[in-house]
């Protein structure tokens, strides 16, 4: 059976201030939310799930916190809808919750006022759930964003849809394609 969960993903924030040749990052916290959809075959090149009997709804909301140096500490919580579409039913719903690091670099901000938030490969654990003590690792993700007037960053999906990998110690391995829904950070300076 085909299990899930989610990690927050997308996420961040960036300075105002940041400029393309200062790599230092400044600390900040954040809250997201989003939702995914995921597949454990993959999909096509239409962004379509190659099953829809083996895909499901990730939602999740994360709290976290990046360093002066780029590395980010997360916790989050993500609930996964049964599987839908034609075929079989292979996946349950289920909570979990997980905590999880990356390191992450912005880039920017560029003539339009936009920066790239840039997260590397994110590695972490269940903490509760059906997958609690299991390992996971999440592929690179790139998001756009802009600095709001009171400087707080705003980040979203990336311009193109980009399908994550999603490895579990135990074995299971899917797909995923997400989108930021909102993003609020504090601390920036």
């Amino acid at each position: 059976m085909r299990s899930a969960f989610c990690c927050c993903l997308l996420i961040l924030a960036a300075v105002a201030t940041a400029k393309a040749a200062d790599a230092k990052t400044p600390a900040f916290a954040y809250s997201s939310s989003g939702s995914c959809i995921a597949s454990a075959l993959g999909f096509t090149s239409k962004l379509e799930p190659i099953n829809a009997g083996v895909s499901w709804r990730i939602t999740f909301n994360a709290v976290g916190s990046a360093d002066g140096n780029g590395q980010v500490t997360e916790t989050g919580q993500s609930v996964d809808s049964a599987s839908f579409g034609v075929g079989p039913r292979m996946h349950s719903p289920a909570a979990s919750a997980y905590k999880d690091t990356f390191t992450l670099t912005v880039v920017g901000p560029d003539g339009n006022g936009s920066s790239a938030l840039h997260l590397g490969t994110m590695t972490g654990t269940f903490t509760a759930g059906p997958h609690k003590g299991v390992s996971f690792t999440i592929s690179e993700l790139e998001l756009k964003g802009w600095v709001g007037a009171n400087g707080a960053g705003i980040y979203g999906s990336s311009e193109v849809p980009v399908v994550q990998s999603v490895s579990l110690a135990n074995g299971i391995k899917f797909q995923r394609i997400c989108t930021m829904l909102t993003v609020s950070t504090s601390g920036l300076q």
